[in-house]
């Protein structure tokens, strides 16, 4: 990667850029929408009662073409074809540490690369980081928002309130002492909303953005709407969040329009503007994601479907993903792009899930939806297979993002085979299915379960090797042939490790991780354990069934400064269900339901079922889901989605 390209961010030359309707007959054979493709003008249409600071009533669709048409255009030459398992991934990354290396003054923590992450930290530069650390109040604040404070109990020092009121009166503290400084006094309100954001005050967090722009002049208007976006996401608010993606949208397509017009008066050749696809393919994710919680709110009150509205969620999503999927591919051909094609297949594995979603919950259609998930498998084998073939290194916080993907990738294909996307809230039993289709669920979720127990067990922070060795379908390939082009590969370049360790771009890949991704993914484990837990009552194994259930339930209630559903006097305890994760909150509510139809099948444990169905509720109407969800159900799915933005791979 040159330097001064953004990571995260596929940055396109402008004068590779190409009108739409010649860069879609590129993409033909992708596309099922024939009018996506043909139209110059496809229409999308607006939720104009969902639009309060708008009066127009239908969304510019050409950003969606313009942005499709912004990739590198040269072809992709063939690559090697062997795909690599698990059991070679070693290969293609640093070795994976818990250390978060705290002692040292200037460190900054990696914010967690997870479907609810609001990486606000990410905006603060490392001058600020250090002059908030020489000051004890902020200092303080910090520590809970990176999990060095708070997330063992042998840490924490009395209750979790006490301690989050503590840590609001440091931040007025630290901005009351930075008074005289206005940039780092503009940045304890970014510090503000990232701790309410750590325990779920979305809409607090939204006011202090907003301050924070009217005090900040170097910010980056971008990356803090798409943030204020999930945030409103987070909370309920789908109106104004749609409303903000869409805003962005508008935005994207007139810098086009404006880059292209200033080309054609200029007569550029080479050089000139640059646009980044993760900031088109980000906004239309959220477009199509909130479209879709719109869309279901509208099926639950009123148990009608509209088909323009599917229409309009089914190519947001679809529209994105292509245009990662591409990118990606033309990024492969530099050597110097590799870590922004790293990226990008991370992106598109995301978008894949979320498409798999919508296929699942719009179309209905669960065949089409495992598939695009089994696509976003492959795409993840390919990154490693990449990697490995351009020697480059997968950093330690990405490669921990692509093994939870994988993760649930393979929790999705088996909660649709065993019927568990459904209202489980309505059920009395847990839904029949046939043999064959528990074999494949069992297998899917003991896949997922094996990933989970890697990274959260093993010291490098792997896939467990023994679950998952079976990954791909293509597991007997014989890798030698590639054992010996790296052999050939260090003989003609002997120093090439050397100099590698030697090299200042080492130190990106052992920055240290926010010890916060060893207790989301604890708790989002708990999703797998609730799918094994089901095939075995499937298979007649009842009493092991309730033993994975008990061990889902204290997954999912590990959480630090979370919701505990142990008192009706106490909302917030040390440990608990997460407060500030939809998709945390969506995994506790379910496994707890799960458990509760286990339960309904056996005789006198009625008042269990009760107490768990009791404990689903309380989440619902005042933990994690209490503005996401209210009186609505949302089916489990949704905690696989991301609404992701630029500043996620930003490091």
């Amino acid at each position: 990667m040159t330097s001064g390209e953004s990571p995260g961010k596929l940055i396109i030359p402008y004068h590779t850029m190409m009108p739409y309707w010649q860069f879609s007959s590129k993409m033909c054979i992708h596309r099922r929408s024939i009018a996506l493709l043909t139209s110059a003008s496809f229409d999308y249409s607006y939720y104009t009662k969902y639009r309060p600071r708008h009066n127009c009533a239908q969304t510019p669709a050409s950003v969606l073409k313009r942005y499709a048409a912004s990739s590198i255009v040269s072809p992709l030459p063939a690559h090697l074809s062997s795909q690599y398992g698990r059991e070679n991934r070693l290969a293609t990354y640093q070795e994976f540490s818990t250390d978060t290396h705290v002692g040292a003054k200037t460190q900054k923590l990696l914010p967690l690369l997870i479907p609810s992450s609001i990486p606000l930290s990410v905006l603060l530069s490392s001058t600020v980081i250090d002059s908030f650390r020489s000051l004890p109040e902020s200092r303080a604040v910090l520590d809970i928002i990176d999990g060095l404070l708070g997330t063992n109990n042998s840490n924490a020092q009395g209750e979790a309130d006490r301690i989050l009121k503590q840590a609001q009166t440091n931040v007025q503290r630290a901005r009351d002492i930075f008074q005289s400084l206005p940039d780092l006094h503009a940045a304890t309100y970014l510090l503000e909303a990232s701790l309410q954001t750590h325990v779920g005050k979305h809409e607090m967090a939204i006011d202090s953005i907003l301050r924070y722009q009217h005090s900040s002049h170097n910010m980056d208007p971008v990356s803090l709407q798409f943030m204020k976006a999930k945030l409103m996401f987070h909370a309920g608010k789908f109106n104004h969040a749609l409303s903000e993606y869409e805003d962005m949208l508008e935005f994207m397509e007139g810098e086009v329009e404006r880059q292209m017009k200033r080309k054609q008066q200029q007569n550029r050749k080479d050089g000139g503007d640059t646009l980044p696809v993760i900031n088109g393919a980000a906004a239309l994710t959220g477009v199509g994601l909130t479209k879709l919680m719109i869309h279901q709110i509208s099926q639950h009150e009123y148990d009608n479907a509209d088909n323009t509205t599917k229409r309009e969620i089914i190519e947001a999503i679809q529209t994105a993903t292509e245009m990662l999927l591409e990118s990606r591919k033309d990024a492969l051909v530099s050597a110097k792009h590799s870590s922004l094609a790293l990226d990008l297949g991370l992106a598109a594995a995301i978008s894949l899930t979320n498409f798999g979603v919508v296929h699942r919950l719009v179309s209905g259609k669960p065949n089409r939806a495992i598939k695009c998930w089994k696509q976003g498998l492959e795409v993840l084998d390919q990154m490693l297979h990449d990697s490995m073939n351009s020697a480059t290194i997968i950093p330690k916080d990405k490669f921990q993002c692509m093994e939870s993907l994988r993760a649930r990738l393979y929790c999705n294909i088996s909660c649709v085979l065993l019927h568990l996307d459904a209202n489980l809230e309505v059920q009395d039993e847990l839904p029949k299915i046939d043999e064959d289709t528990l074999k494949e669920a069992s297998e899917m979720a003991r896949k997922a379960l094996g990933i989970y127990d890697g990274m959260l067990n093993s010291p490098t922070g792997t896939s467990n090797e023994k679950d998952v060795s079976a990954d791909t379908d293509n597991s007997s390939v014989d890798y030698t042939e590639d054992s010996k082009e790296w052999d050939e590969l260090l003989k003609e370049n002997p120093n090439l490790l050397e100099e590698e360790e030697n090299s200042d771009e080492v130190d990106q890949y052992d920055q240290a991780v926010s010890p916060l991704w060893l207790d989301y993914h604890r708790a989002e484990s708990a999703r797998a354990l609730g799918f094994v837990a089901s095939c075995y009552y499937h298979a007649g194994a009842s009493v092991t069934a309730e033993g994975l259930f008990q061990s889902a339930i204290d997954a999912s209630s590990s959480y630090p400064l979370g919701q505990c559903l142990k008192s009706d006097t106490d909302r917030i305890g040390l440990k608990g269900v997460s407060l500030s994760s939809p998709h945390l909150g969506l995994i506790a509510r379910d496994v707890r339901l799960e458990y509760a139809l286990l339960c309904d099948s056996w005789d006198k444990r009625k008042s269990d079922a009760d107490k768990l169905r009791l404990g689903a509720s309380k989440i619902e109407r005042e933990g994690a889901l209490t503005g996401f969800a209210g009186s609505m159900f949302v089916s489990g799915l949704f905690s696989s989605t991301w609404l992701f933005s630029p500043l996620d791979f930003e490091r």
